[in-house]
């Protein structure tokens, strides 16, 4: 009889023994926010003369008759470029991210600024789930595979770029 009940009572602590979900990760659709900035008042001073120049040579073309005026101010940017295109960034990163076990369910938001020299100049994590996370989404940063970008240029001017990215931790059923 003892022994029946030492069992019944280990078998129903066994059973009340709190399991923890498991906890997956994904990143956000593509980045987003992206704003491109002249890094100095001097070569923001040049960018704002090509264009008065571009825009002033355009609206006399404009006014000649029979002339072929060619509209290239689209042209003007080129954006920051990682090494086979962003979704290569996408898919590095989501590889060496390390996700802790304890993670909490939710967004980490992460601003990223790309310099005027190849390379990332800053990482600001705007929101997080937890401190792990956060220092998770610091180390997989620091990895060198991440920091191999081109920088961002108008008309021909390095700038920066900066855009975020979001990891959302949620609970596998």
């Amino acid at each position: 009889m003892k022994t029946f009940l030492i069992i019944l009572i280990f078998s129903f602590l066994m059973s009340c023994t709190i399991k923890q979900k498991p906890v997956s990760y994904y990143l956000s659709s593509g980045i987003e926010d992206i704003k491109i900035f002249p890094v100095n008042k001097e070569d923001s001073a040049k960018i704002n003369n090509i264009n008065i120049a571009s825009d002033k040579s355009l609206a006399e073309c404009q006014k000649l008759k029979n002339a072929k005026c060619s509209d290239d101010r689209g042209n003007r940017y080129l954006d920051a470029t990682f090494p086979k295109g962003i979704y290569n960034f996408r898919i590095l990163l989501f590889d060496n991210f390390k996700l802790p076990k304890n993670a909490k369910e939710g967004e980490s938001r992460i601003r990223i600024t790309i310099g005027t020299h190849d390379n990332i100049e800053r990482i600001e994590i705007l929101k997080y789930t937890d401190e792990n996370t956060k220092k998770a989404i610091e180390d997989v940063f620091r990895l060198k595979e991440l920091n191999v970008w081109t920088s961002a240029k108008i008309y021909g001017i390095p700038v920066n770029e900066q855009f975020e990215i979001s990891v959302f931790v949620k609970k596998k059923l």
